[in-house]
């Protein structure tokens, strides 16, 4: 994608839009990455090696009343 097609894709966002659209471009502008450690890539792993079961859909509705 070229600069212009994302001119063009803003021009079309709705005004609504505008103000989310701005902070996450100068988010993506201003961001600045920072390396991962060792030990963050050892929780992750340890993470990755011991999965969540996770929450049944049905469960979620029954907790929120839906």
């Amino acid at each position: 994608m070229s600069k212009e097609q994302l001119h063009e894709l803003v021009n079309r966002l709705p005004e609504s839009e505008i103000a989310p659209a701005a902070r996450y471009l100068e988010f993506l502008v201003n961001h600045e990455e920072q390396p991962v450690d060792r030990e963050m890539l050892a929780r992750i792993d340890a993470a990755r090696a011991r999965p969540s079961p996770g929450i049944p859909h049905e469960e979620i509705l029954r907790e929120f009343g839906v």
